[in-house]
């Protein structure tokens, strides 16, 4: 085997490309409250290159898809999220303190968002919170608190 077909090949098996492996499952979604929001279903696809999200929302017959991956030429982790409302946020980060952090910025109805996506594990449960800020970072909002318990 050629030797940069076989670098190819290995690529995806860094320890690297396992940090956000706590995500990866079967889940029901609540809220902080308890409150069902939804199911999501995280697989890690393409020779285990990235994690794949299918979110399907409680309340609404939405579905959203999500592709992470770490990119090793940056040194960080990219997601691109898109939903049935055409709704596409990307975002760029990567560990700190054992969570997965991920930051982009958005354009909501001609104003600039920044988005923080946290997924930290707790216990077998991992949560997201998902926070957005209209004024640079200064202040900002929680968009979505889900918790995600693992189905059998």
């Amino acid at each position: 085997m050629h030797v940069a077909a076989a670098v190819l090949l290995a690529a995806c098996l860094s320890p690297f490309y396992n940090q956000f492996d706590f995500w990866v499952g079967n889940w029901r979604v609540t809220g902080v409250s308890g409150k069902p929001l939804g199911r999501d279903y995280v697989t890690k696809r393409l020779k285990n290159c990235v994690v794949f999200e299918e979110y399907h929302d409680g309340g609404d017959p939405g579905i959203g898809y999500g592709l992470t991956a770490y990119d090793a030429a940056y040194g960080k982790w990219h997601q691109t999220f898109v939903d049935t409302d055409g709704f596409v946020l990307k975002l760029d980060g990567g560990v700190e303190n054992g969570a997965m952090v991920l930051e982009g910025t958005d354009y909501v109805k001609g104003h600039r968002r920044l988005n923080r996506g946290v997924w930290t594990k707790r216990g077998d449960a991992v949560e997201e919170l998902w926070t957005i800020s209209l004024d640079g970072g200064r202040t900002w909002t929680t968009r979505f608190d889900g918790w995600f318990h693992r189905m059998p």
